[in-house]
């Protein structure tokens, strides 16, 4: 698609003002609309596709301001309002969009996997799953609908009946780098890490634009396979969250190891609110860089060293890894000491997530389950997730000793760091902290749901990454409340216990 089929910037404010007119029309809403999700769905200049959700979220208004003034200004309205609502999971939007595309056409596959989509957002699996089920029937060996029909399966916990589907979506798309990446996370959670780690590759195939530090890298040098690094210099990009940065983050010393054996070097690029962390535990010799200041001979993505380094084994890597500045666990020490008085136990709780994480309502503890935990005497509590600060004052309404220092963050990571090491434990849901905690050998209970990521591995109370981390899984999908009672246990044996 090249760059004129996009309206232009005055091309767009014209549509915007035509639909704003008091005369205005559907036809001049539906222009609007769609010139809109020409201008989100544009290609950059190195040929991928962005998505601008904003710019999605108004076409979609667009297209239902055309849809109430004239619901046959255009057959295909209704299926992109559905399609459009699906991509920024505006999920009521999408049952009644789907409700009336469905009532046109049962046999409509688009519609039906776009309502499973909704209706699993409520945790209704049955239908959700009967949904895809009707959609591969009327659509068979469709390998889009087969891989939503794993997901959804995956989502209950049923891993194995899940990779099968997997493997019959690649046997129909072998080329599918999600379905494969998918399928990586199975294998990777199931111990199987041979077999994982080079699947896990597929994710440098996503072709959706928001990588930028691959997209940069990829313009100047090629991806790195394992080829011999003397007279070379490797640049590792972080990737992903950030969890997955603190969790492999532990690998850059083995593997600029190699590369000093081999006569060659390793670059870290990153940049962002780890950065202090990382730089205090980098060799020597492993400069971090921002931008890119060196033009390297490969470039290869954090999470890719666990295969270039031939892990297959977890054990030997549970050692803590990171530390906090000397510095500023001094500056935190009064702060704390001052907050948990009396000789009680420090708490830290992180109950909730970035609400843009796909999974962030599964992973995220309800506030109102917290509750009996929290009541626990002897136990000063610290929230940790910034901008929670209406449920903390709540919670004290409640009469909750609970301390928010959230404000005081100014350093983020480095600051939470440093707080981390005064704390007696730390109460967490699988998000970037939990692994921060077991980065710096803090204690602590990791409340995960019945899925969770990949790292957690299945049905074990420990993990081999992390030894001070105790996993606490949920017995089935979004069942908290035995979560809840099995960590207050284990909150109440801390307090009987006097601080310091």
């Amino acid at each position: 698609m090249t760059d004129s089929t996009y309206p232009s910037a005055e091309g767009l404010a014209q549509l915007h003002a035509r639909a704003q007119a008091p005369t205005a029309v559907a036809a001049d809403w539906l222009a609007y609309g769609k010139a809109l999700l020409a201008q989100a769905g544009r290609d950059t200049p190195n040929g991928h596709t962005m998505r601008d959700t904003p710019c999605l979220r108004d076409a979609l208004s667009a297209l239902v301001r055309a849809w109430r003034l004239d619901a046959s200004s255009d057959p295909a309205l209704l299926p992109t309002i559905a399609q459009t609502a699906f991509i920024v999971r505006d999920w009521p939007l999408v049952e009644s969009a789907t409700e009336l595309l469905l009532a046109r056409d049962p046999a409509d596959a688009n519609a039906l996997v776009w309502r499973a989509a909704a209706v699993q957002q409520r945790d209704d699996f049955d239908e959700s799953q009967r949904l895809l089920l009707e959609a591969a029937r009327v659509a068979p060996n469709n390998p889009v609908v087969l891989h939503k029909l794993a997901l959804c399966i995956k989502e209950q916990a049923r891993f194995a009946q899940a990779e099968a589907l997997l493997r019959r979506v690649l046997e129909l798309s072998p080329d599918s780098p999600h379905a494969l990446f998918d399928l990586a996370e199975l294998e990777i959670r199931a111990g199987r890490f041979a077999q994982g780690w080079p699947h896990y590759e597929a994710r440098v195939a996503f072709d959706d634009g928001t990588d930028n530090a691959q997209q940069a890298l990829a313009a100047i040098s090629p991806h790195w396979h394992g080829e011999s690094l003397a007279g070379k210099t490797l640049v590792v990009y972080g990737e992903q969250g950030h969890g997955d940065c603190l969790w492999a983050v532990r690998f850059l010393p083995r593997i600029a190891q190699r590369a000093r054996e081999q006569g060659g070097r390793v670059i870290f690029g990153h940049d962002g609110p780890l950065r202090s962390l990382f730089e205090r535990m980098l060799p020597a010799d492993v400069t971090l860089e921002t931008s890119l200041d060196t033009h390297p001979d490969f470039h290869c993505g954090l999470m890719s060293l666990p295969l270039h380094l031939g892990i297959h084994d977890a054990s030997g890597w549970a050692q803590p890894y990171l530390s906090a500045e000397p510095a500023r666990i001094d500056a935190w020490r009064e702060y704390v000491v001052a907050a948990a008085t009396n000789g009680q136990r420090r708490v830290g709780l992180v109950w909730n997530g970035n609400p843009a994480h796909i999974r962030d309502t599964r992973r995220s503890v309800p506030v109102e389950q917290l509750e009996p935990l929290l009541l626990v005497p002897g136990i000063t509590w610290f929230a940790l997730s910034p901008g929670r600060a209406a449920t903390v004052a709540q919670w004290r309404a409640h009469g909750i000793d609970i301390v928010d220092p959230t404000a005081r963050f100014a350093a983020g990571f480095d600051d939470v760091a440093a707080l981390l090491m005064h704390l007696d434990l730390v109460v967490t849901i699988d998000s970037g902290p939990a692994h921060l905690a077991g980065a710096l050998g803090v204690p602590t209970c990791l409340m995960i749901d019945r899925v969770s990521a990949w790292f957690w591995g299945e049905e074990t109370q420990t993990t081999p990454w992390y030894r001070s981390i105790e996993l606490v899984r949920q017995p089935s999908v979004g069942a908290w409340a035995p979560v809840i009672e099995q960590v207050k246990a284990r909150v109440e044996a801390l307090a009987a216990t006097r601080g310091e």
